[in-house]
């Protein structure tokens, strides 16, 4: 009996202490970087304090009007390789947990650096969150620094798993001769210094992943900040 009680007031503890965390973020605009053509792809833009400190990546389900406008745009002007989300506001770490759509405004460039906006309060849906971590001010940062390798048959996308302060955050549209199973995502290491950014001109590098030796063909940068993560 005491055992059962036991387990009662733990379970109900742990509960409690899961809300309290998420109640410590209040709503917020938690804008996104937003990629891809058959799979729709957003990267949170984190930052190293509340309600922001979270590395995010998820696929995400956009109108059909909406998803061949931004399509569309991005073959119009192929220069633009930045596109950003600026969502209604809602607290992150449970609309994760939760997923419910939301609305937002798409932009051509960052919503906050003088971005145009294309689409007004589209309605989006996450259909599957492939990568959630809230940042931690004791993580050690490996030596040579990881990415996380994101997509689908079609198109794949390399991150920088950002751990602690300085960091940048870099996103890559990438080539790799793997078997993909569609919205999967691995972290990839090996790279050759954890302070500076990949250089990208369609490099071809390799890197480690699990006990294999992966190669990556660098396609073109989506997105490079420093600012955000000092």
């Amino acid at each position: 009996m005491k055992s059962f009680t036991f387990l009662i007031l733990l379970f109900f503890g742990f509960t409690h202490a899961q809300h309290h965390a998420t109640q410590q973020d209040k709503p917020a605009t938690h804008g996104m970087l937003l990629m891809g053509t058959t799979v729709i792809y957003a990267s949170h833009l984190p930052m190293f304090h509340s309600p922001h400190d979270y590395q995010i990546i998820v696929a995400l389900e956009l109108d059909a009007k909406t998803k061949q406008l931004f399509i569309e745009d991005q073959v119009q002007h192929p220069h633009y390789s930045c596109y950003t989300l600026e969502p209604e506001k809602f607290v992150l770490p449970e609309m994760m947990a939760q997923p419910r759509p939301f609305k937002a405004n798409l932009y051509r460039g960052h919503f906050e650096r003088g971005g145009t906006k294309i689409a007004t309060d589209v309605v989006v849906s996450i259909q599957k969150v492939l990568y959630s971590s809230k940042f931690d001010p004791k993580a050690t940062p490996t030596e040579n620094g990881d990415f996380i390798l994101f997509g689908n048959e079609k198109e794949q996308f390399l991150a920088h798993k950002i751990t602690k302060s300085p960091a940048f955050d870099q996103v890559i549209q990438v080539t790799t001769s793997l078997p993909w199973k569609n919205n999967s995502h691995y972290v990839v290491s090996g790279f050759s210094n954890e302070k500076k950014p990949l250089g990208v001109s369609s490099n071809t590098i390799e890197a480690k992943m699990d006990q294999n030796t992966i190669s990556l063909v660098l396609l073109r940068q989506l997105y490079l900040e420093f600012e955000d993560l000092k």
